[in-house]
């Protein structure tokens, strides 16, 4: 392993997750991401005696359907659980919702799904400190705010109206107490808006499958009318047929699949392009909107969905009420930093 593959292995370990020596940890990876999964208990065995380690394929054939019961044993006994695997359709609901939740009535969760080689020796090498600064700062002029408009080049023309009822949630990386859960790479403030109208155009990545299927959609972006927080599925435009057509089936799994359920900015700066991979490229500056569920256990929304699928904008210009805080993908520091 190269030097920023065992710095990343690192950072997760001791930075992210900041495992104690008496605590007890457990690894689950899969054959297509096992030299993360190796990396990662590499330092994990640094620190604790207490290392489990898992390979999905070991247990059942993919997707998986539900949690092993040697997992879910462990799991059940960790301070700190690991899951460093390639996603699948329909695993969600199934197995990696199940297992988060498991994971932090126990203790916290470490949430990698289609972490890869690139994203180490990228998005992992960032300075956490330095995103949780700006995470924070972001944050706090949200929480403050009543309306958010964003605007891009290729034509995204969106006002949305924020709820106080509704948190604001700073993904800092650092998931340091019982309880906690989040993805890595991190670097993102978001939150369940009350209200978006508007146009959307995708031309960055789409989350779920579609990212690993489609990659970077700059050649054939999507553009989404979206009303009363929902978008108008008919009047939903691509070139790419095929995604388009897929597109809008998984707007119909349920009756909640093509309602906004997260508004988020990015907030690490250390990326410096797209990859077309969703768990890195939602952390890139800028802003991503997602249809489906809304995660209630961090927004406070009352209602949920099957479906999560973020769409990425390119080239984002960002208000918060009046104060122009994004310009075309580039943070505004003195407007942040004097924001009161």
């Amino acid at each position: 392993m190269d030097t920023e593959f065992l710095k990343a292995g690192r950072t997760i370990v001791e930075t992210c997750s900041r495992l104690m020596p008496s605590e007890t940890a457990t690894i689950v990876t899969d054959i297509k991401t096992k030299q993360i999964g190796e990396v990662v208990k590499k330092y994990a065995e640094n620190i604790t005696k207490t290392v489990n380690f898992h390979i999905l394929e070991d247990y059942e054939e993919r997707p998986m359907t539900k949690i092993p019961q040697e997992i879910k044993k462990d799991v059940k006994k960790s301070d700190v659980t690991y899951l460093a695997v390639e996603g699948h359709p329909g695993e969600l609901p199934k197995f990696r919702g199940p297992l988060v939740q498991l994971a932090i009535t126990n203790g916290r969760e470490i949430h990698m799904p289609n972490i890869d080689e690139k994203i180490m020796k990228t998005g992992m090498q960032a300075d956490y400190y330095k995103i949780a600064s700006l995470t924070y700062l972001i944050t706090g002029i949200a929480v403050k705010s009543s309306t958010a408009k964003v605007i891009t080049p290729q034509g995204t023309d969106l006002k949305v109206t924020l709820s106080k009822k509704m948190k604001w949630v700073p993904d800092t990386g650092f998931l340091w107490y019982k309880g906690m859960w989040g993805n890595l790479p991190a670097g993102e403030a978001f939150t369940c808006p009350e209200k978006v109208e508007g146009v959307m155009v995708v031309d960055g990545t789409l989350g779920d499958f579609f990212c690993e299927k489609y990659g970077d959609l700059k050649k054939t972006p999507i553009t989404i009318p979206i009303t009363n927080s929902r978008a108008e599925i008919e009047k939903i435009a691509c070139e790419n047929k095929e995604l388009l057509n897929e597109f809008k089936g998984y707007l119909r799994q349920d009756k909640n699949a093509n309602r906004v359920g997260e508004f988020a900015c990015g907030t690490n700066k250390s990326l410096n392009r797209l990859i077309g991979n969703l768990l890195q490229d939602e952390k890139f500056p800028g802003v991503h909107l997602a249809f489906g569920d809304a995660y209630a256990g961090f927004t406070g929304a009352n209602w949920g969905s099957s479906g999560h699928v973020d769409g990425i904008m390119k080239n984002c210009s960002l208000w918060f009420d009046d104060l122009l805080v994004l310009e075309n993908g580039k943070y505004k520091a003195k407007e942040i930093l004097t924001f009161d």
